[in-house]
Formats: C-alpha cells, structure tokens, sequence
C-alpha cells in the first residue's frame, strides 16, 4: 500500500501510546492509556481501535518497547517494567492480531531517530542520543541511519562505570538511582536543585556526573558530531548538561571525539512516535535497495 502514514506505538512502563502519524511527522491522531502490566493482549486492541479511526490508508505499524529487540526476529527479549508481556510480544504476532505489517524497535533507538529527524539533532549526520529518567538508555545515528546490529544498542544503561562496586551507568546516573540516594522523588529533588537546594544540589550532581561518565564513553565509541540528552532528568537543562560538556572538555584538547555539541532533547514527548515513522520509512527504503539489488 502507498501511503506515507503509520501507526506508531510506545509501550511505557505505565502508559501504553498509539498514535496515527503523517508525512513530515504531523500527529493525526493520539491515544494513550495506563499500560495493564498483566494484560499484553491490550496492545494489539489498541491498535486495532486506533487503526479505525484512521481517515487515511495505514502503511503498517512501528512499535517500540522499553527493553532489548532482537531485530533480526522482531522479538522483544527482555521488558523489565513488564514481566508478565516478556515472550508476547512480537512483529509476527502483532501483525497477526492488527492485519498490518509490523516493525518492532527499542524506544530509545525510536527516540534517537524521532531527535535526529525531528528534533535537536537535525542537520547532522552523526548523532548519539541519550536518555535518562527511569532508567538510561541510549541510541547511536551513523550517517544519518539508526546503528545496530541483532541486538538493540540501547543498553548502555547497563555499561559498568565504577570498578570497585561494579556499579552501573543506570544504577548511578537514573532518575531511579536519583530518587534511591534522595529518598524522595527524582522530579522533586531535580526541582529543588534548580531552585538552589543545596542537599538537592549535592544529590542531583552526583547523578549527573555518572551520567557524563557514561556519556564520555560512548562519544569515543562512536564520535558523534551532537550528543542529545532527553528524558526526565534532561528537563534540569544546564545542571545536567554542565557536567557531560566539562567531562568532555577536559579531553576535548587531545581527543577530536570529545568536541562534540552536548544539547537538549526538543523532540517531547511525541519523539518516539515520530521516530517511529522515521523507522518505517528507513526500513522500506533498505527492502526496496535489496529488492532492486537481486533483479
């Protein structure tokens, strides 16, 4: 079918979104409801009911999910925030259940396109995106395409920074890990240090220089030109940022990879959506190159 729009789909921890996206990114129509943890059938319903109020012929379907995809078999593998959906959950039988094709993906990679197309990273052709708010994730842009391999990239969250304890990039540098050493809610603390709280401030510093640790480390993996930083704990600006540039200015004189443009997310949060649209539209552009490349 010829047609530029698509439902795309986010499945968070605690809301489920489905929406009908357009060309250029232009949001149709939206819907969102609590994600019923023990209920992974809600997905397909919700789809379907969305898919019915399309005025324009549906494409197909993008789905991200809050966990590693293996996208060699469009399965979700792991989903932390959703046990009971783990080995539900796939492009095979969501295209049984909706009657459209289906394209499953990591939410951070779909957030990465969703910026690099849409958001704070367009222009550029090499893009890391990370993400900090539950938990952290991460997406990679190489040539203006998503880079990964079988598997999502987007468990840097789970990349160990601290040697001695074996500490995580998520375990130090999340809004949960925030929210741990606080002892109040992440949202609270970060308000509170923006406003000068000097506990929140002791607090809120500690997670954002684990953070630009990590964010260190994966710049001189891949070289980004513009490192974009969403999620919650982005929405603290300068005193979350501050820290990730000052970590990479300290190599930036010896190490060309440590200039990159540290920025905030612009995407909101409609990025994956967006980036779901994006990916749809990548993934049939790669089928058609191999199509033509076998006539």
């Amino acid at each position: 079918m010829n047609s530029d729009t698509v439902l795309a789909c986010d499945v968070g921890g605690t809301r489920l979104r489905v929406a009908i996206v357009g060309p250029g990114g232009s949001v149709l129509h939206k819907e969102a409801v609590a994600t019923p943890g023990d209920d992974p059938g809600a997905l397909g319903r919700s789809m379907r009911q969305v898919r019915e109020k399309a005025r324009k012929p549906i494409a197909g379907a993008v789905v991200g999910v809050p966990g590693p995809v293996d996208y060699s078999r469009g399965e979700a593998l792991k989903l932390p925030n959703l046990p009971a959906w783990e080995g539900r959950i796939s492009a095979a039988r969501l295209r049984a259940d909706v009657g459209l094709s289906v394209f499953l993906a990591n939410d951070a990679d779909l957030a990465a396109l969703g910026e690099h197309r849409y958001g704070a990273g367009r222009g550029c052709q090499d893009m890391l995106y990370v993400t900090s708010s539950t938990g952290v994730g991460a997406g990679v842009i190489i040539a203006g395409q998503l880079l990964h391999g079988r598997l999502s990239l987007a468990e840097a969250g789970h990349t160990i920074i601290d040697r001695s304890t074996g500490e995580t990039l998520e375990g130090l540098g999340s809004g949960t890990a925030l929210t741990r050493a606080a002892g109040e809610d992440a949202a609270v603390v970060t308000s509170r240090a923006a406003h000068g709280d000097p506990d929140a401030l002791r607090h809120f510093a500690s997670a954002a220089e684990a953070l630009a640790i990590g964010v260190f480390n994966l710049v001189h993996c891949f070289s980004p030109e513009v490192v974009v930083i969403g999620g919650g704990m982005s929405q603290a600006g300068e005193l979350l940022l501050g820290p990730v540039r000052a970590r990479l200015e300290r190599c930036g004189p010896t190490c060309p990879a440590s200039r990159a443009r540290v920025v905030q997310a612009q995407g909101g949060d409609d990025v994956g959506l967006l980036g779901g649209l994006a990916y749809w539209g990548d993934c049939r552009r790669e089928e058609a190159r191999v199509i033509a490349a076998t006539e």
